[in-house]
């Protein structure tokens, strides 16, 4: 099987990619929510944050990964669910 790029392979399909950048911002933001409504250790606190924005960035890069490349198509968590919902996602 020929591959395209690391994150995507010819058989995945944009809504696979929508999501999964959309799991992507769940899953942070709820990171995010918990990290700052809990007692942790700073620096526990900055290793999780760092995740979270990983996650975000990877999201964000899922974009390019589309059959027609949109860099800014996961920015942000509702143009995420705008996308995905058109693809067919949550149906």
């Amino acid at each position: 099987m020929e591959k395209r790029t690391k994150k995507r392979n010819k058989l995945t399909t944009n809504a696979e990619i929508a999501e999964l950048a959309y799991v992507f911002h769940i899953s942070a933001n709820r990171l995010r929510l918990t990290i700052s409504q809990i007692n942790l250790p700073a620096a526990y606190r900055l290793q999780i944050a760092r995740h979270v924005q990983w996650m975000l960035n990877q999201a964000k890069s899922l974009g390019e990964e589309l059959n027609a490349p949109q860099p800014n198509a996961f920015i942000t968590k509702e143009s995420t669910e705008r996308i995905a919902e058109h693809l067919g996602v949550f149906d």
